[in-house]
């Protein structure tokens, strides 16, 4: 089982990738085209989309032992589907209408195919943006590990317990940014992927607080914009920057009492 920690930090195109790839294991053992397949496929020979190469792909297909992993294929894509359907985080994507089922589970079969394969193709700027996320955050761990063995520069350390309350703020922002009104889609799709590049490079020990306090200027722009509406929205971003602020504080040895003045104004927004 997942841990719920693991959990609350993972990224959901990943989540939904890691599902597709169970679905392409039961296409392979059926001998049925993989959707990852389908998708290369595609691009190389310059389909307008991988649907118009399952267009032919599919009908050329035998289902006979797909057929026989009918249910475990619904329940699979049941889940993709719950997963893309219930994450805010995918907001700002237009995805397809559901499979129609029917009584012919060859065409449902198919049906399935066609709708996990739109899914694949449409998250995979988000899976890019993660993957590259994850090979910064890579690199700059290793420079963290050798400066540690070198005992050189300097890093703030937050607590085990502030660690935890930012991955959840970031959480609850996202959940607030995907689900509110108030948000143009090309405003949501940046404030989205900084949370996602902020929740991903979380380390109890780092060099800079440089992304926490970036979103304070978000912050800014929401009260300017949306005035007492964009409360919630504020009052974790404040959270996260006294965070910032005690953890720094406490990297330069400054009383535990003081406070930062730029953070005293508790006025309504």
């Amino acid at each position: 089982m997942t841990d719920k920690n693991d959990k609350e930090m993972s990224n959901p195109a990943i989540e939904v990738e890691k599902l597709i790839r169970q679905f392409d294991q039961i296409l392979s053992e059926a001998g049925v085209v993989q959707v990852n397949h389908s998708i290369a496929v595609s691009k190389k020979e310059n389909h307008e989309s991988v649907l118009d190469y399952l267009v032919t792909a599919l009908e050329n297909m035998s289902f006979v032992k797909l057929q026989q992993k009918y249910q475990q294929t619904l329940e699979l894509v049941a889940e993709i589907v719950a997963n893309v359907e219930e994450e805010p985080y995918f907001n700002h994507l237009k995805f397809p209408p559901l499979p129609k089922v029917g009584h012919n589970n060859t065409e449902n079969l198919k049906e399935f195919i066609r709708y996990v394969a739109f899914i694949r193709e449409i998250i995979q700027p988000l899976i890019d943006d993660e993957v590259g996320s994850n090979r910064r955050n890579q690199f700059l761990s290793a420079i963290y590990n050798k400066k540690k063995i070198l005992d050189k520069g300097f890093f703030y350390e937050f607590t085990d317990g502030d660690l935890k309350r930012i991955q959840a703020i970031i959480n609850e922002l996202r959940d607030q940014i995907g689900e509110s009104d108030l948000f143009e889609e090309d405003h949501r799709r940046r404030l989205l992927r900084r949370l996602e590049a902020l929740q991903s490079e979380m380390h109890k020990k780092m060099s800079d607080v440089d992304r926490i306090w970036g979103l304070v200027g978000d912050a800014g722009i929401a009260i300017g914009k949306f005035g007492k509406d964009a409360k919630p929205f504020v009052d974790r971003i404040k959270e996260l920057s006294q965070i910032a602020w005690k953890t720094q504080a406490r990297a330069e040895e400054l009383p535990s009492s003081i406070t930062n003045p730029l953070l005293e104004n508790d006025g309504e927004p």
